[in-house]
């Protein structure tokens, strides 16, 4: 048993590295954890932050491998070089793996009270009928934008399982449901920006939305997503700040850095222009998290 989990350990840093950056992702998750701690509990802990990253990446790693699965016949046809169907790890040493993720997510329901119990589950059910697809197959897949939202509802129940984490019972109120919708617009800008390619590396999946889209458009929309995504931390500010105009010029000057990387990546449309649009967001975003931490426990 040992032996076997090391062995797999081995092959999954291998796999991590392409396929699921675990220092990348957790240096991601953690400033939304944070803010999410603030405004659900008056004095979060170390200990059930660490909590929150580890559930986040746990789950994040389920569903990255219920993906796998479910689109290994796809990525045989058009990603050959992606960790499994080069050889790298097996379909059923991932499976062996998720086994394990999902216990661990599971102890930590169960240690964190009935909400974060209760949330785990309906996560872990809905996860399994994403990977099902919801037992109608190829009739999903052929509506792309459908077919991301439902998946993407997977990283809301994220969300609401790190603040059951911090706060059991979870009370809702209106602060909560602007950080909800504060962190809902950020993730779905991670998606967004994730699959906006430069024009040339769509490749044949038709799974970008520069492919259905179009670069220009692709752009617009991330644009207007990521207005939309400071607004949003201006209003959960508001809640926990009187400063008003301080906050303004703060979202403002925020604002205008990562939209100046989006102008240049539509100018350059190289991969380096497209890695500095990512993470000019990934830095907005996370400046906006931690901001509201600190006005949180101020």
């Amino acid at each position: 048993m040992i032996k076997k989990t090391l062995k797999i350990s081995k092959k999954f840093y291998i796999y991590q590295k392409d396929r699921f950056p675990v220092f990348i992702l957790a240096f991601s998750l953690f400033p939304a954890i944070l803010s999410s701690g603030a405004i659900t509990s008056s004095c979060p802990t170390f200990f059930e932050m660490s909590l929150a990253l580890i559930a986040s990446i746990a789950y994040l790693l389920h569903i990255r491998i219920i993906d796998e699965h479910r689109d290994f016949e796809h990525d045989n046809t058009h990603h050959i070089k992606r960790p499994v169907q080069a050889g790298v790890i097996s379909k059923e040493e991932l499976r062996y793996i998720d086994t394990l993720v999902v216990l661990i997510l599971l102890g930590i329901g169960l240690s964190s009270g009935t909400s974060a119990l209760v949330v785990v589950i309906t996560m872990l059910g809905y996860s399994y009928l994403a990977g099902k697809e919801f037992f109608i197959g190829e009739k999903i897949r052929k509506y792309f934008f459908t077919y991301n939202a439902v998946n993407l509802f997977q990283m809301l129940l994220m969300q609401v399982f790190v603040y059951a984490i911090f706060a059991n019972p979870l009370q809702v109120n209106k602060l909560l449901i602007a950080h909800f919708l504060f962190t809902t617009i950020g993730t779905i800008v991670f998606e967004f920006v994730r699959k906006l390619k430069i024009p040339g590396d769509d490749g044949s999946g038709k799974d970008t939305y520069t492919w259905y889209l179009g670069f220009k458009r692709s752009i617009v929309i991330y644009q207007i997503l990521l207005l939309l995504n400071s607004l949003l931390f201006f209003w959960v500010a508001t809640f926990i700040s009187s400063n008003v105009v301080m906050l303004a010029s703060f979202a403002v000057g925020m604002v205008l850095l990562a939209s100046l990387s989006t102008l240049i990546h539509s100018i350059k449309k190289t991969r380096q222009t497209d890695q500095l649009m990512q993470l000019s967001f990934l830095l907005l975003y996370g400046v906006f998290n931690i901001a509201i931490y600190f006005l949180s426990t101020t």
